[in-house]
C-alpha cells in the first residue's frame, strides 16, 4: 500500500525515502503470489500488450512480464519519478527489454494503440471516484480486453489464532487512520460493483491473504513497516501517540506475542477481480 492523501492535490506521503522504497518492495514480495494468481486468472498470456497503472517500483509489471513473455510488452505508468527510477533500475538488472516505464498520470496518458490488458494493484482505494478512474483505464483497453485489479479489503481485520491483543491494537490504530485519510477501506469488496458501474463485464474474482507462518516472516514485517509509514498521520489525527505505538520496538513485541501464543497471523486480506470490456473483438 502506498499511503496517499486523497484530496484534489494528493501527494505521495513517505518517511525516509530509502526506507519507503524498501517497504514497497517488501510489501510486493508478500503480495506477489496473490497478484500472480489474479493475473493468471485474468488470462494474461504470451504476446499480450499490458498497461500497468500506478506501477510504483515495478513489481506488478514484472509479474505481468513473466506471463506475456518477450513477445509481449508491459508499460508501467506512475506519476512519481522517484519510484520509476527504482523500477527502471530493477528492470535493467533483470534484463527485461519488453518492460518500460513512463512518468505520467492516467489522466494525462495519451490514448494510443489499445492494450490487451490493463492492470493495477492498490490504486483504486486512493481514488476520490473509483468508477471514473476505471472508465479512464478502459479508454486504453481494446474491446474484449481484460482489466484486472487487486485491492486490500482493509475493513476486514486480519485473521489471527489465537486472539492477539497487540495485533488488535495495531488494527485499531490503522483502520481509523486510513478512513480519516480518505482511503477506501471497503475497496476490495466494492470492486465488483465498481467495475460493473464503469461498464465492464465482470468475469471472476478471488479473495486471499498471506499467512505469517513464523513470527518474523515477511507479512509481519510488512505490517510493522506500514504502521511506521502511517505513524505521523496517526499522531496528527489523534488516533495514537508515538509513545503508545513505540514503533522501534513494535516488531519485537508483535513477534514475541506470536511466539508466546504459538499464533498464526494473516495481516490483511486482498480481493482480486477481473472483467472485460464489452464490444466486438
Amino acid at each position: 500500500m502506498r499511503v496517499e492523501e486523497t484530496s484534489a492535490a494528493a501527494e505521495y506521503v513517505q518517511g525516509n525515502e530509502d526506507r519507503e522504497l524498501r517497504r514497497l518492495m517488501l510489501q510486493a514480495q508478500v503480495y506477489a503470489p496473490l497478484t500472480e494468481g489474479v493475473l493468471r486468472g485474468a488470462g494474461l498470456k504470451p504476446g499480450m500488450r499490458v498497461l500497468d497503472v500506478g506501477c510504483g517500483v515495478g513489481d506488478v509489471s514484472f509479474l505481468a512480464s513473466e506471463l506475456v513473455g518477450p513477445t509481449g510488452e508491459v508499460v508501467g505508468v506512475d506519476r512519481e519519478e522517484r519510484v520509476l527510477a527504482c523500477a527502471r533500475r530493477r528492470a535493467g538488472a533483470r534484463k527485461l527489454p519488453h518492460v518500460r516505464f513512463q512518468q505520467c498520470s492516467l489522466e494525462a496518458l495519451p490514448v494510443g494503440a489499445p492494450y490487451d490488458a490493463v492492470i493495477c494493484r492498490l490504486v483504486l482505494m486512493f481514488q476520490p471516484d473509483p468508477v471514473s478512474f476505471v472508465r479512464r483505464m478502459m479508454e486504453h483497453l481494446r474491446p474484449g480486453g481484460v482489466l484486472a485489479v487487486h485491492e486490500l479489503e482493509l475493513a476486514a481485520m486480519g485473521l489471527t489464532h489465537p486472539r492477539l491483543p497487540l495485533f488488535n491494537r495495531i488494527w485499531n490504530w490503522m483502520l481509523p487512520t486510513c478512513e480519516r485519510l480518505g482511503i477506501k477501506v471497503h475497496m476490495g469488496l466494492e470492486l465488483v460493483s465498481t467495475l460493473r458501474r464503469a461498464g465492464l463485464v465482470v468475469d471472476d474474482g478471488v479473495v486471499g491473504g498471506r499467512l505469517s507462518v513464523t513470527p518474523d516472516s515477511e507479512p509481519t514485517q510488512t505490517l510493522v513497516e506500514t504502521v511506521r509509514t502511517l505513524l505521523p498521520h496517526m499522531e496528527r489525527l489523534g488516533v495514537a501517540l508515538p509513545m503508545e505505538v513505540d514503533i522501534d520496538t513494535l516488531a519485537a513485541r508483535l513477534t514475541a506475542e506470536l511466539r508466546s501464543n504459538g499464533g498464526v497471523l494473516v495481516p490483511s486480506l486482498m480481493v482480486g477481480v477481473w472483467a472485460h470490456r464489452p464490444g466486438p473483438v
